[in-house]
């Protein structure tokens, strides 16, 4: 199992090369067209979220860790996990090929040396040209670059955002993204129920709230919770909880990866089942 840990030192840099809106939102960059539909033989992979399973190079075959994905934002433009960190990349995406050009990247430390070796093998791999075909009715894909390695992935269904246990596995502020620590790990989650409200675990306190969906916004009514005295790692993961769920937010889902992030830039990283 891939595991991500927090370190001492600060995590999160962004390369210039794209504007940093680019990172986060699904705002077209530049001048790049337009979001439209992309094909790869004749299948539309535009709109998806692109599963990365696994990656063969030189005969051996590595598991990707959980969270690695690809998304064809247009024919110009990719965006996606290398398993670790994010990327959102110009790109030229034809019927036939995908190739990554220049990016933004996010720079979070993965203490997982299996982790780190997986990232860097398969961004190098992406950024050449890469052979795309499709499979078993279109919801496989399989990318194949200029010295054989090859690269799986399977189309992959968002996670509901109602009804789902949204576990909290990261906090961050101003696109800057950390782990949560580790003795928080698995205290902080989020249920969102048919009935318009969400039952929350805050990492120590646990509350419940009115919570209006619309738009690609959920905005959070007063929390009720319980008031017990929280201290070290979990209150400071219950802090940035209340900070979140207070008024207009807006959120995205990728595969089974929830953000939600308030206004003034703090965010939590969620995902679901775990």
């Amino acid at each position: 199992m891939f595991t991500q840990r927090k370190p001492r030192a600060p995590r999160l840099l962004l390369l210039a090369a794209l504007p940093v809106a680019c990172l986060a939102t699904l705002t077209a960059c530049g001048d790049e067209k337009a979001p439209g539909s992309v094909k790869v033989g004749g299948a539309p992979v535009t709109g998806v979220h692109w599963t990365v399973r696994s990656m063969t190079v030189d005969g051996t075959t590595t598991e990707a860790p959980r969270g690695t994905y690809l998304e064809f934002v247009s024919d110009q433009r990719v965006r996606g996990n290398y398993g670790c960190n994010r990327f959102d990349a110009r790109a030229t995406v034809t019927d036939a090929s995908v190739a990554l050009d220049r990016s933004v990247t996010t720079k979070m430390y993965c203490e997982d040396t299996k982790q780190r070796a997986f990232e860097k093998k398969l961004a190098r791999a992406l950024a050449a040209e890469n052979t795309v075909k499709t499979a078993g009715d279109d919801s496989r894909l399989t990318l194949t670059g200029p010295d054989g390695a090859t690269i799986s992935l399977v189309k992959q269904r968002d996670a509901a955002l109602v009804g789902t246990k949204w576990t909290v596995t990261g906090l961050g502020a101003d696109d800057n993204t950390e782990s949560l620590p580790k003795a928080a790990e698995g205290r902080a989650r989020l249920v969102f129920a048919k009935n318009g409200t969400v039952s929350a675990r805050l990492g120590c306190n646990s509350g419940d709230a009115k919570a209006t969906v619309e738009d690609g916004h959920i905005t959070f009514g007063p929390l009720t919770s319980t008031k017990m005295g929280c201290v070290g790692e979990a209150s400071d993961v219950e802090q940035t909880m209340r900070t979140v769920l207070k008024g207009r937010t807006s959120y995205d889902i990728q595969g089974d990866t929830l953000v939600v992030k308030a206004a003034d830039g703090t965010a939590i990283t969620l995902t679901a089942g775990a």
